[in-house]
C-alpha cells in the first residue's frame, strides 16, 4: 500500500517580475522561475536566502543541483546512474555495502591507492 503525498499549501502570491515568477510558501520558502533566452531556472530559496535546489534548463539538457546538510534518495527496487563518467568524492569517509553479492567490473586498467594499509578479508581470495 503506497503512502499518500503531503499536500503543499501555496498562498497565491505569484509576483510577476518581467522573465521571473516568485511564489512564496507558506514555509517561508521561495520557488523562484526565470526564464532567458539561453535556459531557464529554478530555484527554491530558503527563508534565509540560501539556495537549496537549482534546476537549468539548458539547450544541451537539465541540470540540476541541491545543497543541504544531508542528501538521502531512496527506491524501494532499483536506483540506475548511468553516464559518460561518475565521481564520487567524501572529505571525510566512504562506505559501499551490501547485504548481497558486491561486483565491480571495468573493461580498462583498475588503480587501488592508499596512504595507509590495504586489508582484503574472506573466506577464500582468488587471485588471477
Amino acid at each position: 500500500m503506497s503512502k499518500k503525498a503531503n499536500v503543499v499549501k501555496l498562498k497565491s502570491a505569484a509576483i510577476s517580475t518581467g522573465t521571473e515568477e516568485r511564489m512564496r510558501l507558506e514555509s517561508g520558502r521561495e520557488i523562484i522561475a526565470r526564464s532567458g533566452r539561453k535556459e531557464d531556472l529554478i530555484h527554491i530559496v530558503e527563508p534565509k536566502g540560501e539556495i537549496t535546489l537549482k534546476v537549468r534548463l539548458t539547450d544541451s539538457g537539465p541540470v540540476v543541483t541541491v545543497e543541504g546538510a544531508h542528501l538521502s534518495i531512496k527506491a524501494t527496487e532499483t536506483i540506475t546512474l548511468d553516464a559518460k563518467q561518475i565521481r564520487m568524492h567524501a572529505q571525510e569517509e566512504a562506505v559501499i555495502k551490501s547485504e548481497g553479492r558486491l561486483q565491480l567490473d571495468s573493461a580498462e586498467k583498475t588503480d587501488i591507492r592508499s596512504g595507509d594499509d590495504i586489508r582484503i578479508e574472506g573466506k577464500i581470495i582468488h587471485l588471477n
